[in-house]
């Protein structure tokens, strides 16, 4: 379970970290201009959804000790 969660944690950084650049950077608006913004936007949402999943599996597994 500990190892799930830290790669959600990773992954989820990543993502987000990705949607940053991609959606608030002069570059990343560059690189992803009119629709091809909805790829940082939905890695950006992906990582919302990783990040809320690692936090489930840290309530649900301390629930057990």
């Amino acid at each position: 379970m500990r190892s799930l969660f830290y790669g959600l944690i990773l992954a989820s950084a990543g993502l987000i970290a990705f949607g940053y650049w991609g959606l608030e950077t002069e570059s990343g608006r560059r690189t992803f201009d009119e629709m091809a913004g909805m790829i940082p936007f939905g890695a950006a949402a992906l990582g919302v959804v990783a990040m809320m999943a690692a936090a489930f599996i840290a309530l649900y597994a301390g629930r057990g000790r």
